[in-house]
């Protein structure tokens, strides 16, 4: 019998084959062993929750795959059910922080969204999954999407844009490579998917003295990116594409999907950085939407994304929604609606909501409804806004706001005397009978809804305000039990139950913080002050070093720490601390005036001198530095300029009495 010859195109098959399948075994071999032995993490979005198999929720590893370890960031707490409950319906919404309702989500859009359905339809259930996650663009909510694809869904509504330019992929971001083809990004986002990806990724993600941790928009001031720079148009390209496949992926969850365009503060937003001072001359004449698309610090949606955004819903024939276009209605969007350049003041959260909530009627069937919408204060008062929460968030921008690029920009300190003003106001309205009706109405909500964990959370927040402290650590006990795994919601418990002194159960909440967050740094620094209290010197050096070890620029863990070993009579081991928070943050204020101050105890007045003038130049105004720097002068003879620098005092301050008590003592002053 002849045996065929095998023809020379099967031999290069079988030749092609063999040379892959060789490698192929092998990886799937390392695959299944780093699997077995526990390796790595689940890069789904949802998982199944530990105590509850039937539930699915937020999965804290997430986000590894798109920041570096010390950048990842969360959804809000998602815990619910896998099986949609019937006669319901689930609402799902995509985003960065806009979407989450930063500043404060427990009274951003989607709060008033599941407020408004649920006042207008009484006999209906309505469930809000908030998946949005700040500083994530389209790439990452791609990648969302595609996870939910199997989730039990009747809405998602996308409403994303701002951070398409410095999130992850973007033509500025800092979390990896710079506006790669869509090919690669998705390549090098599966191939973290697999275990031998995340081993690889965890060896070449950079050592722990070079990595930087969330730094706010100060991160990307040097990454400016012209309106003709050609990376926008793979910007553009990418963001057009992630659309178009998120949409797809509803269809695949069988739910319907509203498309926002996003807005913005265009009036009282000034560009925060100019190549050629374009964007700043179209601002000063009033031409807003041109002066924001010349921005250099692209942090806002521009024209040119809405327009995608609207032209994708129309090609995938989804219901589109211009929120621009909405909150342009009444004129320039401003202050009025935004906190800051795209964050929602609460009549821009409801403004928004109502614009959702229009569009959902249709798309969830729901049918005409004689009970008419919740007005924006029925609302405030149904999640349980009060002036103390108000006041919260203005504090928190004034800090936002003290930093760059905002405290660059032109409206700076006219906006900073507006926040001052409306603290001022919302504090008269603080009154004792508004909080108690405000406390009589969260006793009444959480009646009815006693597992609704932000309604609980903002009520702890007004119970401190009032001083009730064992009530509100009582509220963040029943939070962190809802939500046993977020650390955070241990670690609030811990910092309650720390003002009450109760030393024992705030360390045993900040443990249980760290244990499911192990590089939790504001934890180890809790840990470590209530150690402190109880003279566990040992123990609270160990865990002000894991503050510092995963926030290595932490200052105030590093001065607590100095100060700790002050306590025991380490004085130069204190001072080494000093100097390693100045090593990290040379321009910190705090470690120059106290290393100056130990130095100057320790009479090295030459060494106070140094680090007395480091102070002064960080922070020209503060008296304690100047009044330092002009000690250690005299002290080495140099009178001159320390009796200078003294006058200079009593110039910025003609009541100090330390400065005329100086120079009496030098015969200078009656």
């Amino acid at each position: 019998m002849t045996t065929k010859p095998i023809s020379s195109s099967r031999k290069w098959i079988f030749r092609s084959v063999s040379v892959l399948l060789g490698p192929l075994l092998f990886f799937g071999l390392v695959e299944l062993v780093l699997t077995v032995a526990g390796t790595g993490y689940s890069t789904n979005f949802l998982i199944s929750d530990s105590d509850d198999k039937t539930k699915w929720r937020d999965n804290k590893d997430f986000s590894r795959r798109f920041f570096p370890p010390e950048l990842t960031r969360n959804s809000q707490p998602i815990l619910i059910s896998k099986d949609k409950p019937e006669n319901s319906h689930r609402i799902v919404i995509f985003g960065g922080s806009a979407a989450m309702g930063d500043p404060d989500p427990a009274f951003g859009p989607l709060r008033i969204l599941e407020v408004l359905l649920e006042s207008r339809y009484p006999d209906a259930d309505f469930e809000v999954v908030n998946t949005a996650v700040t500083a994530i663009n389209s790439h990452v909510v791609r990648e969302i999407a595609a996870d939910l694809e199997t989730l039990e869904s009747d809405l998602w509504i996308v409403y994303m844009g701002n951070n398409e330019v410095y999130g992850p992929f973007g033509a500025g971001t800092v979390f990896g490579s710079i506006a790669p083809p869509l090919w690669v990004n998705r390549t090098g986002l599966f191939f973290k998917k697999t275990k031998i990806g995340q081993l690889v990724d965890s060896l070449f993600s950079g050592k722990d003295e070079d990595r930087k941790a969330w730094g706010g928009l100060e991160m990307f001031l040097d990454k400016l990116i012209a309106r003709d720079d050609p990376v926008l148009e793979r910007v553009y390209r990418n963001y057009a594409s992630n659309l178009d496949d998120i949409i797809s992926s509803a269809r695949k969850a069988n739910a319907d999907v509203l498309v926002s365009s996003v807005a913005v503060n265009l009036k009282d937003c000034p560009p925060f950085r100019s190549n050629d001072n374009r964007a700043e001359l179209l601002f000063s004449e009033k031409k807003f939407i041109e002066a924001r698309d010349e921005d250099a610090l692209r942090f806002r949606a521009d024209s040119r994304i809405n327009a995608l955004a609207r032209e994708v819903a129309a090609n995938q024939s989804v219901r589109f929604i211009d929120a621009e276009k909405e909150f342009s209605s009444g004129g320039v969007p401003g202050h009025d609606l935004f906190v800051d350049h795209v964050h929602f003041t609460f009549e821009g959260s409801y403004r928004l909501a109502r614009s959702f909530a229009d569009h959902a009627v249709d798309s969830l069937g729901l049918g005409d409804s004689k009970v008419p919408w919740l007005s924006e204060t029925d609302c405030a008062k149904r999640l349980g806004l009060t002036p103390v929460h108000r006041i919260q968030i203005l504090r928190e921008m004034r800090q936002w706001f003290s930093q760059s690029p905002f405290k660059d920009q032109t409206n700076n300190e006219e906006r900073d005397a507006m926040i001052k003003a409306d603290l001022v106001r919302l504090s008269n309205e603080k009154t004792a009978q508004v909080l108690s009706e405000a406390e009589s109405n969260y006793d009444q909500l959480l009646e009815e809804d006693p597992d609704d964990w932000q309604l609980r959370k903002e009520y702890a927040i007004l119970l401190a305000a009032r001083k009730k402290d064992q009530a509100a650590s009582s509220q963040y006990e029943k939070i962190a039990n809802l939500l046993p795994h977020r650390p955070e919601m241990w670690y609030r418990l811990g910092t309650s139950c720390q003002r009450q002194s109760d030393w024992g159960k705030a360390q045993e909440s900040f443990g249980k913080a760290i244990l499911i967050k192990p590089d939790f740094y504001q934890a180890y620094f809790s840990l470590a002050m209530c150690q402190m209290e109880q003279k566990a010197w040992s123990e609270a050096g160990k865990s002000f070093g894991k503050a510092v070890k995963f926030k290595p620029d932490y200052v105030t863990a590093w001065i607590k720490w100095g100060q700790l070993l002050e306590d025991q009579g380490k004085m130069d081991e204190a001072i080494n601390k000093y100097e390693l928070a100045l090593d990290q943050v040379a321009d910190s204020l705090a470690a120059n005036k106290i290393l100056a101050s130990r130095y100057l105890q320790k009479s090295d007045n030459k060494k106070a001198e140094v680090y007395f003038r480091e102070a002064v130049r960080v922070s020209p105004k503060d008296t304690e530095s100047n009044l330092g720097l002009a000690l250690s002068l005299i002290k080495q003879k140099k009178i001159n300029e320390g009796v200078s620098i003294l006058r200079n005092v009593l110039k910025m301050d003609p009541d100090n009495g330390t400065a005329m008590r100086y120079l009496r003592q030098l015969g200078l002053e009656k």
